[in-house]
């Protein structure tokens, strides 16, 4: 019986939760049993029938393969590039559901939000996972982030 009422409250919160993203057919889920974060949200439900896009992870590298100098350079190019890679599939920040970053130093967090929010918008709540890893693919790469899209 508890679990028939969680499953109610939650549909019924589903229905009503204000999101940004509700235009694109996208609900956001903050249920109310858990805190909601400011920064994501803790989840999101694309209806039946959306295109969805994955993108591989995008690292802090031009078209040339050069690599940002620090921390600041390398997250926002790596922002760009998901940007680019969301927009050739014709959508847009209101279509994101999930974000994916990894980063090889905990204090680099402020930094890489900051990049993200140029790119994506303050008000920007994807569901999103943040790891620190010991390294990514190359000694070169701080940073990688990666996205699930639907529309």
């Amino acid at each position: 019986m508890k679990k028939v009422a969680y499953i109610l409250i939650c549909w019924a919160f589903m229905l009503t939760a204000p999101t940004s993203a509700q235009e694109s057919g996208i609900v956001t889920l903050d249920p109310p049993t858990i805190a909601t974060p400011n920064r994501y949200a803790m989840g999101k439900l694309a209806p039946a029938g959306m295109e969805v896009l994955i993108t591989a992870g995008q690292v802090g590298s031009d078209k040339d393969g050069n690599y940002g100098e620090g921390i600041e350079e390398q997250a926002d190019i790596a922002f760009r590039n998901l940007y680019e890679v969301v927009k050739a599939a014709g959508m847009g920040p209101e279509h994101i559901m999930k974000i994916n970053l990894f980063y090889t130093e905990v204090e680099y967090i402020g930094t890489i939000m900051e990049a993200r929010n140029r790119y994506f918008g303050q008000d920007f709540r994807p569901a999103q996972t943040a790891l620190v890893v010991k390294s990514l693919a190359g000694p070169q790469i701080l940073v990688e982030v990666e996205a699930i899209a639907a529309k």
